[in-house]
Order: structure tokens, then sequence, then C-alpha cells
């Protein structure tokens, strides 16, 4: 068996937990750096006997946690969703689709679950009431990623050739020539890390197989850092301890590409600075700026837009 043959497919459910069976045609998805996490819950037997041995442990609950990273690109043509589309709608995000326009993702109102098939050079295994959190990871000169953290109910795999998978085939673009600013200031930026911050929690039931439904996004609290040259408070729209020290609002805006069908914007109007750490890149000073991505009217914390 090969490490690198290993494909993954993602489809929305409905309802949450009932397999969507997503296929390579259609829900196929170019993931990098797969691991696949079975996690029993083993109930150990300490009861008092004659020696102290223990009884053999029972497996309760089952679940599955796939960690992937995923290429943040678009699918090609203005308003059609990327193929990640399914797993940002299982990661608290609602899909909006302007055909010929736009695709954006923004936080939701109610929650959805995906199915995951995870095809390990032959061996499937199928993880249904998928939910999960994901970051953004932007570093200057490379390729830009989504970091996905899924879980799942687990069931007992399978042998299944691999079908040859159908992916998206839009080039990604490197993180460079963006337009990028934080408040009015437009840093020396070296990278930024975009957490959604989602807590996921599983829905239990007695009734399930495995005493889980399926997973959910109990709750949220999207934070970021940005890592930039360090620059003294007089530098105009660039005092940072100022907007720390006065919880000023300061909003985020990124545009990365230019070619229609592969243009991503990211955009949190509404960030709140925690203090600035100072850091050193080969002798030169450098600031991580962390924030918090707070909410404006609600739902509202970042946008990604695919034009």
């Amino acid at each position: 068996m090969y490490t690198k043959k290993t494909v993954i497919y993602a489809k929305v459910e409905s309802p949450a937990g009932t397999d969507a069976a997503p296929t390579a045609g259609s829900d196929a998805i170019m993931a990098f750096n797969v691991s696949l996490d079975v996690k029993p819950d083993m109930k150990e037997r300490y009861a008092g006997n004659d020696t102290r041995s223990a009884y053999a442990s029972i497996r309760g609950k089952t679940v599955v946690e796939v960690k992937f990273d995923v290429e943040l690109r678009g699918s090609g043509t203005a308003g059609t969703a990327p193929r990640w589309g399914a797993l940002m709608k299982a990661c608290d995000r609602l899909e909006a689709v302007s055909a010929g326009t736009n695709v954006i993702y923004t936080p939701a109102l109610t929650t959805e679950t995906c199915t995951i098939w995870v095809n390990i050079d032959g061996i499937l295994q199928k993880v249904a009431g998928c939910a999960g959190d994901c970051e953004i990871d932007l570093i200057s000169g490379e390729v830009p990623y989504l970091r996905f953290t899924m879980s799942g109910i687990y069931v007992l795999p399978t042998d299944s050739t691999i079908v040859v998978p159908t992916f998206d085939t839009t080039i990604p673009e490197i993180v460079k020539g963006t337009t990028t600013t934080f408040g009015a200031y437009a840093a020396i930026i070296e990278k930024i890390n975009l957490k959604f911050g989602n807590k996921v929690v599983e829905r239990t039931s007695m009734n399930e197989a495995e005493g889980v439904l399926a997973f959910m996004v109990g709750d949220r609290n999207p934070t970021g850092i940005m890592t930039c040259e360090a620059v003294l408070r007089a530098e105009s729209n660039a005092d940072f301890w100022s907007y720390f020290n006065s919880s000023t609002i300061k909003a985020l805006s990124l545009v990365l590409g230019a070619t229609a069908g592969n243009i991503v914007t990211i955009t949190a109007d509404s960030c709140v600075l925690f203090a600035p750490k100072y850091g050193d890149r080969e002798g030169m000073r450098t600031m991580d700026i962390e924030f918090q991505m707070a909410r404006g009217d609600g739902n509202d914390e970042m946008k990604i837009e695919l034009t």
C-alpha cells in the first residue's frame, strides 16, 4: 500500500448522520497531509476480584477524526462553488452562490453536516455526520491552504478499489502580489493565520449504532494572527499598541489573485487586538498582531468571497 494513494470525497448530508454517498466524479477533493484517527471510548472494567488483573475492556462510542489540507483556490468559474464548499458548510459556513458572479462564505445561522469518504489505497473509511473546524494559512511566497479538522461517526472500513477521482483543475495563486490591509495600514506581512474557532460537539443518541447521531458546531470564536515587520507607533495607521490599549475596532481585508474564477477576498470588519508580541526573523524585529474577529450585526465575523 502507498501513502500517496489516498483520496477524499465530501458531500453535504440531509438529514445529519445519513451517508450522502459522495462520488469520485462530483465530490473528490484534492487533499494533502491526510490523517485519519479512529477514537474509541474504551470502557475499562476494574472490578474487585481475587487478583489485580483487569477484565476485558468494552468498546463504547467510537468516532473518527480526519485532518487534511486543501489548497485555497476557486473553481475556475466565477459564481461556481469549489469542491471544498461541502467542507465549508460542515464548518459552520453559509454558502451563497450568485451564478456568474461570486460565491460567498459567511458564518451560518444553523449548522450542516457532510459525509467524508477516505480511501487509503483500497481501504475505504466512510465517515458520516461530519462537522469540523478550519484555519486559513497564508504565508508569503507559498501556496495558501485551508486546514481542516473534521469529526464524524465510525463504521467498519471495507476494501474498495480507488475510483479515478475528478478534481477541480484550477491552479492556486501563490501568496504574493496581494492587496492586504489591517485598518488603513498596508504592513510588510510575512504570514497571516485565520482560525474559525469552532467548538465541535457530539450529538449523542442511544438509538444510534455508535451512540452518536452526528457532530455539530456548538459555538465559535474566530481569531487571527498577522506576523509583520515591527514599526514605530508614530507610523501612520500602524499604532497597534494604541489599538490594543483602547480596544479600537479595525478591519482586515485581503485580496489574492486577479484571474476571474480564482480571486479570493477575505474580510473581517470587526477585529479586536490582543497585546502585540515581539519576535525576530534573522535579526529583523517583527510583531505578531493577534486579534479576535468579532461580530458586527451577527453571523458576519469573517467573509470569504470567490470571484
